[in-house]
């Protein structure tokens, strides 16, 4: 008995394709430790540039981040998309008395129709365009929120300054009434609106603080910062990038991020649908093996097919959601 499963179970294990197709756990468990933690950078105290806080951003953004380990692993699916199915092996033992017994060992591959593993890799193909497109639309999104935040953290400088200024014109005015009241030249009235006014001007300068610390950390955060440590914004509110032609716009419309993706994700919604296509034909299930009858003394071979017949479950049900989400995909390409 043992020396009929040792060559069956060899068979099974040198004739199954996904035997060759090994992972490196040790890697995987490094790279897993390196993606779990976030990725966080600390800007030098010093003055920041745009195109300093644009290379911070894009290089430790978090969203951004997980956007790229999104697509990293939408690569394995493909993968394992083209992973054929597994062989069986089963064993049937007949009657308990030794000389009466049967026993049957047998080895059962599943070999899929209809194109089933091509259409999976397909749509998982379809995926990857669709996360690359993400990561894209992502990677444009975290770079208009860097310009607009360096911009109002240059607008918040510049209202500060602005305001500082009126504090030291307010505190003049405060001491000149003071003395005008000293000598006599006016009434006390004076000098109390000047030392209100002096007051308005420095809840106004405590406002101008506040939001250029909110400002600071508003683009600080763009690189996974919770506590700026750059000195200040280096530019000039009044010098904004320049916007390209309006033919070059139309031009970088038609392959604009949300454009591009969704029309790849119609594009992998029909992928899609053809995998449930394939699913409505059925697989085939090869078995081969060996029969010992130890009353007539003599082994069989066996040798069978198995086809499930679709009589109730056509995949119907599948196929229809997969459609509708075609069509979904479809209004909103249009919508976009």
């Amino acid at each position: 008995m043992r020396r009929r499963l040792l060559p069956l179970g060899l068979a099974a294990l040198l004739f199954n394709p996904s035997f060759a197709q090994t992972v490196d756990a040790g890697s995987n468990g490094a790279y897993e430790t390196r993606g779990a933690h976030a990725l966080r950078a600390a800007e030098p105290a010093a003055p920041l540039t745009l195109k300093a806080a644009l290379e911070l951003a894009l290089g430790a953004n978090p969203d951004l981040s997980a956007a790229g380990r999104e697509l990293e692993a939408v690569e394995a699916t493909i993968t394992q998309a083209g992973v054929r199915p597994n062989p069986q092996i089963s064993t049937l033992i007949e009657d308990t008395r030794r000389s009466t017994r049967t026993t049957t060992l047998q080895l059962n591959q599943p070999i899929e129709l209809g194109g089933k593993r091509a259409a999976r890799i397909d749509a998982a193909e379809r995926g990857r365009d669709a996360a690359s497109a993400d990561f894209d639309a992502k990677r444009a999104e975290i770079r208009a929120a860097v310009m607009t935040a360096f911009f109002d953290v240059l607008t918040a400088q510049e209202r500060l300054r602005l305001v500082q200024s009126s504090v030291l014109l307010a505190q003049r005015a405060t001491i000149a009434a003071s003395r005008r009241v000293t000598a006599g030249k006016v009434s006390p009235v004076e000098e109390t609106k000047a030392r209100v006014a002096e007051a308005g001007v420095r809840v106004e300068s405590f406002q101008a603080t506040s939001e250029l610390s909110t400002a600071r950390k508003r683009l600080a955060a763009t690189w996974g910062n919770p506590s700026p440590r750059f000195e200040r914004a280096e530019g000039q509110v009044e010098t904004l990038p320049t916007l390209p032609a309006l033919g070059d716009l139309n031009t970088r419309l038609a392959s604009a991020p949300s454009l591009l993706r969704a029309r790849l994700e119609v594009n992998r919604r029909q992928a899609l649908a053809q995998v449930e296509r394939t699913r409505r034909i059925p697989d085939v299930t090869v078995s081969l093996g060996t029969k010992r009858n130890e009353e007539l003394g003599r082994n069989q071979a066996i040798f069978g097919i198995s086809i499930p017949i679709p009589v109730f479950d056509r995949n119907q049900g599948n196929l229809l959601e997969a459609l509708r989400q075609r069509c979904v995909a479809l209004i909103k390409r249009g919508t976009n």
